[in-house]
């Protein structure tokens, strides 16, 4: 009885003792500001916080836009592993109006028509917590993705007061993290009448264990909406950002709200992999492609039309019912 009981704990141990062969890989860089500042690495999570209506839902759709481009938008760039080009949206909140309408922030950020394949996106607002949960680790089991985005964690427990329940959700975040080796970027609310903090002990634990803890704070006298850090674990703070609404267009301005950093159209230099994604998201027609790369590249349609050649040369694209598709 007793030897059946401590061959499973030694079986156990034994797994988690330092094995002087092994050498792990060293953390993939996920999430940069202005290229220097480390917010995520893989085998971690973190935490956006703010108050409702502060504009969260803004800068994660501008961050989630720069997966698709070469580019970093107001100093934010996500990175995804050439050989795992995979990211998920996963939200728990919003109206099936405000969810697409998050979707078309997207696009319009990316400066895209389409989602591609490889971006799931995912409304999940009738689901109960552990139904959220148990789709987060399926997907993350079946796609080897390096990102999930989850817009928001109140959503993934029943009552974030509870000490033991959160604990249990933080311990599901470090397994996930580690099992899948990704990084999950998790939205929480702060209370009203308590800007600053996180809500209840579900915040207290993440605050204690995330990797960096990024807030969002409005501020209604001047309508500006600013991104700093409260807390970073892998690097140093970071100026913060501040972006102010322009006639429908979001702009960066400085911390005064009245230099704009940089132009409305920022025209930027795509790799050539970059490029690819960017044009071929979705099927295309041959006359659609060579139109899409000139409004991309700025050149001409016989330069647009060598590209496309150059593409099947290398064997990246091919042709199917006269669509044009990404060669896996």
């Amino acid at each position: 009885m007793e030897k059946n009981i401590i061959d499973p704990i030694q079986t156990l141990l034994n797994s988690r003792k330092y094995n002087p062969e092994y050498l792990p890989s060293k953390d993939q860089i996920l999430w940069t500001i202005n290229d220097k500042h480390i917010i995520a690495t893989s085998q971690n999570f973190q935490i956006l916080t703010g108050m409702p209506k502060a504009g969260k839902s803004t800068f994660l759709s501008a961050l989630i836009s720069t997966v698709f481009t070469a580019s970093d938008l107001w100093g934010m760039k996500l990175h995804l592993p050439a050989d795992r080009r995979k990211i998920a949206y996963f939200d728990t909140e919003s109206s099936d109006y405000d969810f697409y309408r998050q979707v078309e922030r997207i696009k319009k950020f990316s400066g895209m028509h389409g989602i591609p394949e490889w971006c799931s996106l995912f409304t999940v607002r009738e689901d109960e917590p552990k139904n959220i949960l148990a789709m987060v680790e399926y997907y993350l089991a079946s796609s080897n993705a390096p990102i999930v985005i989850i817009d928001g964690l109140l959503d993934t427990i029943m009552d974030y007061n509870d000490p033991i329940e959160s604990k249990k959700l933080i311990s599901w975040f470090k397994r996930l993290t580690k099992v899948y080796d990704c990084c999950i970027i998790g939205v929480l609310h702060q209370g009203k009448g308590q800007a600053g903090t996180t809500l209840g002990h579900l915040g207290s634990n993440t605050d204690r264990y995330a990797q960096s803890t990024i807030e969002i704070v409005k501020d209604k006298e001047k309508q500006t909406f600013t991104m700093s850090s409260r807390f970073l674990r892998s690097s140093d703070d970071f100026e913060p950002i501040t972006l102010i609404n322009v006639d429908g267009e979001w702009q960066q301005v400085s911390i005064y709200g009245k230099e704009t950093k940089e132009p409305k159209h920022k025209k930027t230099e795509l790799s050539e992999k970059d490029l690819l994604h960017r044009s071929l998201y979705a099927p295309k027609s041959y006359k659609q492609l060579v139109n899409d790369l000139q409004e991309l590249t700025g050149k001409g349609i016989s330069a647009s039309k060598g590209i496309i050649k150059e593409w099947i040369e290398k064997n990246w694209i091919y042709k199917e019912s006269d669509l044009y598709k990404i060669k896996n």
